[in-house]
């Protein structure tokens, strides 16, 4: 070997490295209690866009295109009754009978909320059968819109994720 210091010096840094990264895991450092409050409580980059579907949903105006540029978003496949967007950690998908959007559902794939999020940003639910029903109202158009947030396990917890969300307006 033609640098034989060299070749030591790395396996000392390599070794030392390894031994820098071995340590006790976040359950060992943590209480029980502390560890089940430090665990993830759910993502709520999808939320901004519900709150865009709750407005265009309260609008009196809901054809496809509003909807869409509302959710800052571009329809990626239509059909006659349905269109697609496609965003990163999840998919929505609007029922569209004519031009008129009279759904927008969720599918959330990475990009999920926790049913504590979704209280806080849209009050307090009432529960059925599938999940927790919201209830928003719009005061200029006194338009009535449901969101369902189905969760990922029933029943329906506060720090349980949720799997689908769906916003219609209210009848």
């Amino acid at each position: 070997m033609k640098y034989p210091r060299l070749a030591s010096s790395l396996l000392v840094l390599v070794c030392a490295a390894a031994a820098c990264t071995r340590g006790d895991s976040l359950e060992d450092l943590v209480g029980d209690d502390d560890f089940e409050r430090a665990r993830p409580a759910g993502d709520d980059a999808a939320l901004g866009r519900v709150r865009a579907a709750v407005r265009a949903m309260a609008s009196p105006d809901r054809n496809l295109d509003y909807v869409a540029a509302e959710m800052e978003g571009v329809v990626k496949a239509r059909t006659k009754s349905q269109a697609l967007l496609y965003y990163d950690g999840y998919r929505v998908t609007f029922m569209t009978p004519g031009d008129q959007v009279t759904q927008v559902t969720f599918d959330l794939i990475e990009a999920k909320p926790s049913i504590r999020q979704m209280t806080e940003a849209f009050g307090t639910p009432s529960a059925v059968a599938k999940g927790m029903l919201y209830e928003q109202s719009s005061a200029s158009t006194g338009a009535r819109v449901q969101l369902l947030a189905e969760p990922v396990a029933m029943p329906a917890e506060e720090d349980g994720l949720v799997r689908r969300i769906i916003v219609r307006r209210g009848r």
